[in-house]
């Protein structure tokens, strides 16, 4: 994962999950060219990527391995996702994902409201299962001592794993918790579909 400094550089507004967020996202520079060269752009059917998670990538498996379900499901795949051969030949995958998203933050234009952290840190926590998450917050410097709200907001987030950030007068951003690392328990077709739907938005060739 990106560390947590370099995450709040070279931020990407992207639309995921239904959220208008900012990300931090690795491009795998080779899949990338490979899917230029061929027209492809993102996969975004998960039934597709499901039957492709199973299998090796650029190694040989028999069709006989397969069932009729996922067959049919790799027959829809466009150039340069699955090489299928004729009938009782072998069937390789060519596709792995083209991006990583590192980080996602969850934040209006200047900011979350006060009001609004608790929403804030739930939405953000939609994002556990396929990167590290954080919520920026619209926090002026304040003269009057601690900031119970605030206090609360850090506990909640720190719970739920979720980075707390705030503007700076710079314009920049600052952790004021950082983000839980992204560990996942197992990987999926889910998480590679989440994926996708970034490159989607990323890619210079889209489908």
């Amino acid at each position: 994962m990106l560390q947590a400094e370099q995450a709040l550089v070279g931020l990407r507004g992207l639309r995921l999950r239904g959220h208008q967020v900012q990300a931090a996202v690795t491009v795998f520079d080779d899949e990338a060219r490979r899917r230029s060269s061929v027209g492809l752009g993102s996969v975004d059917s998960r039934q597709l990527l499901t039957a492709l998670h199973h299998l090796p990538v650029d190694l040989p498996v028999p069709r006989s391995c397969l069932d009729a379900h996922a067959l049919r499901t790799l027959r829809t795949a466009k150039p340069g996702i699955v090489d299928l051969g004729d009938e009782g030949s072998m069937v390789v995958r060519r596709l792995v994902p083209a991006v990583r998203v590192e980080l996602v933050l969850v934040h209006g234009p200047d900011g979350i409201d006060p009001r609004d952290w608790d929403a804030a840190v739930r939405d953000a926590s939609q994002f556990a299962p396929f990167c590290a998450r954080g919520v920026v917050v619209h926090h002026p410097a304040s003269e009057r001592g601690p900031d119970t709200d605030m206090d609360l907001l850090l506990i909640k987030a720190r719970y739920y794993g979720v980075g707390v950030a705030r503007h700076e007068p710079t314009g920049s951003l600052r952790w004021l918790i950082e983000p839980a690392p992204y560990r996942p328990e197992r990987h999926s077709a889910a998480q590679w579909l989440f994926h996708e739907q970034a490159w989607r938005q990323l890619g210079p060739a889209r489908s």
